[in-house]
């Protein structure tokens, strides 16, 4: 039996540096006689030179390698990036009772590091974390007021641009009113989850929407809806639709609604749909469908793109590259990338479905529209798949039902060998 940790110590060198040593501790048991081996793995070096660069280090030890010293420059070398290797890892638990000190008289004096650590009380890395300190202003501040994921998203993931770090007061540094201050807190949100919440400013019961879109999963589509409806009656009106379809069955025995995010999708459609036809959606009856299925399939049906030469040439322009970045065949299915808005509307006429009015928003790049067809019969519509940047938003095959099994497998595959590598390629 054996098992085997990996901690982080930071030291200051006296001469502006830090240095943060990686230490492994491996505890064994043979026999029922413990044996225990600490060493020193690595040291990560940090400091900010005359000009006000923030510059890093990297050394490893590689016992018995040297005739001066063991210790190499560089991170460690491992077999194989994308497989766990523990002597390369330098993601472990932070020892901060000697922080106080070592930050003393350094351009950390007031990190808060400690108080991040105790806070997930996970492995961590901290040289990411030291460097973002310096880089963002109010990272410090954010820390003490408790927005932790935030802070994470600033150290690890994030540019933070949607922050406005030349501010003071917590509010304005969030961009949003000071009475939501306390509420976000509570929720301990991060910053996608700030974003979609900096959005709907201004809007009553942003707050209950807030809570229920994240209660529900609920991503996307909702502005739109709120151009015609209250938040209130948003969450009331898409409850009631969604409990009694949830379970009914379509073609090839898939739900029509697997979630609420089906139904958000699929009344923000129809709601725009309305509107480009002139329905008065000041009418109760238009506005709240009693089923909101067949009613969206009605109105799809009367649809028809409002096609311009202008429409056309954004639309080709938007998914002129698309053909050779997204093409992808396995498993006697492929990936089509449409040629021209009436492929949509054809698309959307066969399926029973509202690609159609997606034109639009394909030519003004807001999203991507693909085909997923049978090698078989390529020329018959089979499955819709929408993307936006290399994120899968829906798939929905005929009357909007979804996926089956088969079609799950390839379009994952295809987000795995295509998607994942189209989004590398953007950062």
């Amino acid at each position: 039996m054996y098992d085997r940790e990996t901690f982080e110590v930071i030291q200051n060198m006296g001469d502006g540096r830090l240095v943060v040593r990686i230490i492994k501790a491996h505890y064994s048991y043979r026999a029922d006689i413990p044996e225990i081996d600490i060493y020193e793995n690595a040291r990560q070096f940090i400091w900010r030179d005359s000009d006000g660069e923030i510059c890093t280090e990297h050394y490893y030890y590689s016992c018995n390698s040297g005739i001066i010293t063991n210790w190499k420059k560089g991170e460690r070398p491992v077999y194989f990036m994308y497989q766990y290797h523990f002597e390369g890892d330098t993601c472990g638990h932070l020892y901060t009772k000697n922080l106080p000190k070592v930050f003393l008289g350094t351009p950390w004096q007031y990190c808060n590091i400690a108080d991040f650590y105790h806070y997930f009380h996970e492995h961590m890395q901290a040289l990411p974390f030291l460097r973002e300190y310096l880089q963002h202003p109010r990272l410090e501040h954010l820390c003490k007021m408790g927005f932790y994921n935030i802070v994470s998203d600033l150290a690890y993931h994030s540019d933070g641009k949607i922050l406005d770090e030349t501010q003071k007061r917590t509010h304005k540094i969030l961009g949003i009113a000071a009475e939501d201050v306390d509420f976000l807190r509570g929720l301990d949100v991060d910053l996608a989850v700030l974003k979609i919440f900096q959005s709907y400013a201004g809007i009553k019961d942003r707050q209950q929407l807030l809570v229920w879109q994240l209660a529900n999963d609920v991503k996307h589509n909702i502005l739109p809806i709120l151009k015609y409806i209250t938040v209130h009656k948003l969450i009331r009106y898409t409850e009631r639709q969604f409990l009694p379809q949830r379970s009914r069955k379509g073609r090839y025995g898939c739900t029509y609604y697997q979630k609420m995010q089906d139904i958000v999708t699929e009344y923000r459609d129809y709601l725009e749909m309305c509107d480009s036809l002139d329905y008065d959606l000041k009418n109760t009856f238009v506005l709240y469908p009693k089923a909101l299925r067949k009613a969206h399939d009605r109105v799809q049906k009367r649809f028809k793109i409002k096609e311009s030469a202008q429409l056309m040439q954004d639309f080709k322009a938007a998914v002129r590259d698309a053909r050779e970045r997204m093409a992808f065949e396995a498993g006697g299915m492929k990936i089509v990338v449409p040629a021209t808005p009436r492929e949509l509307e054809a698309e959307g006429n066969a399926l029973h479905h509202c690609v159609g009015s997606y034109a639009d928003r394909v030519a003004k790049k807001e999203c991507m529209i693909l085909f997923l067809r049978q090698c078989t019969d390529e020329a018959k519509p089979f499955y819709t798949i929408e993307i936006r940047g290399s994120k899968i938003i829906q798939v929905r095959g005929i009357g909007n039902c979804s996926m089956t099994p088969e079609v799950k497998a390839f379009v994952e595959q295809w987000r795995r060998q295509v998607l994942q590598r189209v989004a590398d390629n953007a950062a």
